[in-house]
């Protein structure tokens, strides 16, 4: 019997890979090398931080703002890269928390390649300086008018 179980073990194993999609990696990225990213091209970065964190702050230059507290923010990411699960997709949150988090449900989500910006905005100690204090460039939030 367990001759037989082995091998029917081992199959199951191998269908099952086959159908389930593979989980993402998810990387770290310092604040510099996702800036630069961002203005090639090559990656969404969204800001997974509040309206009024934006509203203060300003956001990081052609990032996204997806909420991560809005009950849409897998949908409001799937729209930051035109439903395209493999393009690859930064977090930033205040200081590494949130994005944390966010990544963590991208990943579930089907996201294929997700990168954290643990430093986040303000920076991190231990982990880098941030957004900000390395200078690079925001975008001021402007709220829609209701």
């Amino acid at each position: 019997m367990v001759r037989f179980l082995s091998p029917l073990i081992a199959a199951t194993a191998i269908v099952v890979s086959a159908v389930l999609p593979a989980s993402a990696d998810i990387q770290t990225l310092s604040a510099d090398s996702a800036h630069t990213l961002v203005q090639r091209g090559e990656l969404i970065l969204l800001d997974v931080r509040t309206p009024s964190e934006w509203a203060m702050t300003g956001m990081p230059r052609d990032s996204v703002g997806a909420n991560l507290q809005d009950v849409d923010f897998l949908a409001q990411a799937r729209g930051a890269v035109l439903g395209d699960l493999e393009y690859p997709i930064a977090v930033i949150c205040r200081a590494g928390n949130r994005s944390t988090e966010a990544a963590a449900r991208l990943e579930a989500a089907g996201f294929a390649e997700i990168y954290e910006i643990a430093e986040g905005m303000v920076g991190l100690e231990g982990v880098g300086d941030g957004w900000i204090k390395r200078g690079l460039p925001t975008d001021q939030f402007l709220p829609p008018d209701y």
